[in-house]
This record gives C-alpha cells, sequence and structure tokens, in this order.
C-alpha cells in the first residue's frame, strides 16, 4: 500500500456542509488520582485539556499522537463512552453532553463506535447475526422483517457472506471480525462513525482492505469520520485533516497536504520524521528526528508547554507560557512560539 500526501485519493469531491456536524470546544476530560496522605489534596490527571476542532460532513478528521497523548480518551468523551468535566460537544445543532433519556438513545443511533481489538469488542456468546442486530433493537423502532433485511444488507455492504451470520466471533478471522464491527456501527445508518485505532490489530494486508472498505462506504453512503490513529501512514492515506495531540493538548491542526508537506511544530516534525519512507514523497528528508527525554507529570501541568522539556528548540517563554493554536496559514494551525 504505497501511499503519499500528492497520490492520496481526495475526499474533498464530497459535498460538505458548511455547517459542522460535530463541533468540540473546550473538551476536558480528568480522572481523580489517589490522594497524598489522609488529609492530602485531592489532585486529578487531566487526559484532555481544553481541545477544540470541527469536523464537517462528509470529512474525515484524524486525530494521531503517541500513546497516552489524550486522542482515545477525546473520542471515547465525544461518544460519551467517559465522563468530559468541561466542554461543549455539538452533534446537529444539539449539545451531545448535555442530552440525557430518549433524547440521548436518539442521538446515539446517529453517532457509532468502531473499536480498536476485533478480538475483544464482540461478545462471543452472539453468534455475528445478533452482534449486528443489537443496536437496531435499542436504538431503533424496525420492525422484525426491517432489521432482518437491514442485516442481510449489512454483511453484503462488508463483504461477508449471509450463511456466516449464524457463526460465533472465534469462528472469524481478525479481519472478518472487524467487518462485524463496520456492520454493526453502520446498522443504525449513523452520521459520524470514530475509528478508534480500527485497523491496528490486524495484519498489514488485512489493514489495506480493511482501510479500503472504510473509503468505499464512506463515499457510498456519505459517512462521516473521525479517525484515531498512532500511524501516520494510514492517517494520510485516511484522512483531510489531523489533529495531533500531545499530553491532552492539539499542538498542531490543518489539513492533510499541509500539515504533510510542511510541519510546523517540533513534535509533529519529529513524529512525520518516523513515518516509513514508502509514505515519503521522492527527494523528501529521511533524517530522523529522536525525541529526548520523557513526558511531564499530567497531575502537575506544568505552566508553559508541555513539550518544552523535551524540545530541542525550546526557548525561555517556553517553559513560562501556554502557546495558543493559531493560524499560520488556511485552516493550518499550531501551538508553538516559533510559528508567533
Amino acid at each position: 500500500m504505497s501511499l503519499s500526501a500528492e497520490n492520496t485519493p481526495d475526499n474533498s469531491t464530497i459535498n460538505h456542509s458548511t455547517e459542522p456536524l460535530l463541533k468540540v470546544e473546550n473538551l476536558t476530560v480528568r480522572f481523580s488520582v489517589n490522594r497524598k496522605g489522609l488529609f492530602g489534596k485531592k489532585e486529578y490527571l487531566y487526559a484532555v485539556d481544553d481541545v477544540s476542532f470541527d469536523l464537517n460532513r462528509g470529512e474525515t478528521v484524524g486525530i494521531v499522537g503517541e500513546s497516552g497523548s489524550g486522542k482515545t480518551t477525546t473520542a471515547l468523551a465525544i461518544a460519551r463512552l467517559v465522563n468530559a468535566h468541561a466542554g461543549k460537544v455539538t452533534m446537529h445543532g444539539e449539545d451531545f453532553l448535555a442530552l440525557e433519556d430518549e433524547d440521548l438513545r436518539r442521538a446515539r443511533a446517529r453517532c457509532q463506535f468502531i473499536f480498536q481489538d476485533p478480538y475483544s469488542s464482540l461478545n462471543p456468546r452472539l453468534r455475528a447475526e445478533a452482534v449486528v442486530r443489537e443496536p437496531l433493537d435499542s436504538l431503533t423502532t424496525l420492525s422484525e422483517a426491517e432489521k432482518r433485511e437491514s442485516i442481510d444488507r449489512l454483511f453484503a455492504e462488508v463483504g461477508l457472506r449471509h450463511e456466516q451470520q449464524r457463526l460465533f466471533p472465534h469462528q472469524f478471522s481478525g479481519g472478518q471480525r472487524q467487518r462485524i464491527g463496520i456492520a454493526r456501527a453502520l446498522a443504525t445508518r449513523p452520521d459520524l462513525i470514530i475509528c478508534d485505532e480500527p485497523v491496528s490489530a490486524l495484519d498489514v494486508a488485512v489493514q489495506a482492505q480493511i482501510l479500503n472498505l472504510l473509503r468505499k462506504l464512506q463515499h457510498d453512503f456519505g459517512l462521516t469520520y473521525l479517525f484515531i490513529s498512532h500511524d501516520l501512514g494510514v492517517v494520510q492515506h485516511m484522512c483531510d485533516k489531523i489533529a495531533v495531540m500531545y499530553m491532552g493538548k492539539i499542538v498542531e491542526y490543518g489539513d492533510r497536504l499541509s500539515l504533510f508537506n510542511n510541519p510546523q511544530h517540533p513534535y509533529t516534525k519529529a513524529l512525520l520524521s518516523a513515518v516509513p519512507a514508502v509514505y515519503r514523497r521522492r527527494g523528501e528528508s529521511t533524517e530522523r528526528i529522536s525525541i529526548p527525554g520523557d513526558p511531564p507529570d499530567q497531575i502537575t501541568k506544568p505552566a508553559g508547554c508541555r513539550f518544552a522539556n523535551r524540545c530541542p528548540m525550546s526557548m525561555d517563554v517556553c517553559t513560562e507560557d501556554q502557546p495558543e493554536l493559531t493560524n499560520i496559514t488556511g485552516s493550518h494551525r499550531a501551538a508553538c512560539f516559533l510559528t508567533q
């Protein structure tokens, strides 16, 4: 699967709405940690800290970063699978974080999740047909005949045979299990699908098949993806826009071509330097940029830039003040004093 920022298919042919399908504003997720001593002050780990971005209908926005950057927690908070401490998530003009009961059930049908591990995300006691049927039973009012027709259609759309509906998850390969997970996510015909590392547990050849399936489904049904990954080659293939996260904050955001061809933040440059040569344009530098040291403590947050203690270009101001995510050109933004 040879990809580059120039030869990757462009999703811009999809008709994007001017109003964002998903608008995330100042999203913050924190987890309490054990106090130091009986009368110690309660402390919090900020996994996601003041994150904001938009996702237009028909687009794919990727969130990338190393393990612990907060990308998966961001996705889980948007889907309300973990509780947000602060912020606003607007979907179809509604504050998704404020919905309850029937309003929340109705909204969940429009936002579905594809999980990372196809081995653990499927109930081993249910046949494949029952796995795909679950969201239809809980989130729709379809008749039995309509559900049966929908399940048959979903299996065909993801490339599974009709007779495989009666099999249990352990009787499928990893790629086939992820196809079942995709069919389950498609069952309610959602507008937004959150893909959390959907191919990281699969072999490389199978990864390409699943990614091509996701792109085909997006083209056929006008789907919108929020795509979480640590693999920049995959993100380059799939995404229109990319947010780079480090220690719970977005440090750079831009369209695919701008970010890959002209990265601005030192952390983004270091990540891109690790991309295998097969994904590079001809003549592009292959020099590896190392990131020394360890990330700062997420409980005792530094006053300045989170990357300052590891950045080879750090200045005094970087340890004193926190840079804002400011515009560079077009939709390309970076949180770095070197660009301001």
